[in-house]
């Protein structure tokens, strides 16, 4: 084999390899990409989908939590009135007893003056 034979030999086995491992071509790269973005768009969806999920589910949470709070102080609020309307009516109870207790004496006292 001649140097002109050999050099058109290293030539299409270099042309065969190159065609072997070049990429691929513009339309495939670009098909490629496209098709990539897609499944991103489509994983970036979803998560946004589980996101919302989840933020309306601690909202839910949320919001049972102050509902149960309000309850809460509702009752202790109530109990609260409760207790102080008793302790008044002990205390205006009390106030009449000694109050009588004091008329009595005095007329006790008035009497024995007299």
């Amino acid at each position: 084999m001649g140097k002109i034979e050999s050099v058109i030999l290293v030539a299409v086995g270099s042309f065969i390899a190159g065609v072997l491992l070049a990429p691929k071509s513009g339309k495939e790269t670009r098909q490629d990409i496209m098709d990539k973005t897609n499944d991103l768009k489509g994983k970036a969806s979803d998560g946004m989908r589980e996101m919302k999920k989840g933020a309306a589910s601690v909202k839910d949470e949320i919001t049972d939590g102050f509902e149960n709070v309000k309850d809460i102080a509702k009752d202790a609020t109530g109990d609260a009135k409760r207790t102080a309307a008793r302790v008044k009516n002990e205390a205006t109870a009390r106030a009449d007893a000694v109050k009588q207790k004091t008329q009595r004496t005095a007329d006790n006292v008035n009497d024995t003056r007299s």
